[in-house]
């Protein structure tokens, strides 16, 4: 797909960074992938650096999907990638936001080391104070916080997800359950490690960020809506 075929399409729905999920992926219904290295074979994606304009008129998309992407980006580039997103999009058109939240307890750690060893291709370990910050200097007047942590609480909110799918959440990860008799077996024997290993220290929060546990995989979600 090229940008004069998007450019024709009605609606248009965006998801930067979406890899191959894309229409007509269940979630993913009209969206098309915009990212670096696409990766589908229904058609449904284009190639574009998202650090470089994207070559679509003003008030033109109807709806911007950007999960597991942000956090691959400097934070000048997420700012421009906010700002461009605004240009894009037409009055009333939202853009939905899905990144990992280094402040889930269980990840907190690599945010105050600075760097995230598991994941080095993470330039910038999102988390509520920062993505705030970011999104008060942006155009976007309009917002709103479904899921992050915030002090050692979890923070959610219902989230529509017809108006744009975030996989890695309480709500879909699979992570986040224990699965068949061996899955809650081997969760079971994870826990009474746990126990053991924290000590005075349990606590049911730490418990619900263990693997299998309603925790473990949360997002920091945000809409942004253009008025």
């Amino acid at each position: 797909m090229d940008w004069l075929e998007i450019a024709s399409k009605k609606p248009i729905y965006l998801n930067l960074g979406g890899g191959s999920f894309c229409h007509p992926m269940a979630g993913y219904e009209n969206y098309i992938s915009v990212d670096e290295k696409p990766h589908s074979g229904s058609g449904w994606v284009v190639k574009h650096d998202l650090t470089k304009p994207v070559p679509l008129p003003d008030n033109s998309v109807d709806r911007i999907l950007a999960e597991d992407c942000l956090e691959h980006l400097k934070i000048e580039d997420i700012k421009y990638v906010l700002a461009e997103a605004f240009r894009l999009l037409k009055p009333g058109g939202i853009m939905r936001i899905g990144v990992p939240d280094y402040n889930n307890p269980k990840d907190h750690p690599y945010l105050e080391k600075g760097s995230d060893i598991r994941y080095p291709q993470h330039s910038t370990l999102t988390h509520y104070s920062l993505m705030l910050e970011i999104i008060r200097e942006s155009l976007f007047s309009r917002y709103r916080f479904y899921h992050y942590w915030d002090q050692g609480q979890f923070i959610q909110h219902k989230i529509d997800y017809g108006l744009g799918m975030v996989r890695r959440t309480p709500d879909n990860c699979p992570d986040n359950r224990r699965w068949g008799l061996l899955g809650k077996i081997k969760g079971l024997v994870r826990d009474i490690l746990y126990l053991f290993s924290s000590g005075a220290r349990f606590s049911l929060q730490g418990l619900s960020v263990q693997r299998g546990h309603h925790l473990y995989t949360t997002s920091l979600v945000v809409d942004l809506f253009k008025d």
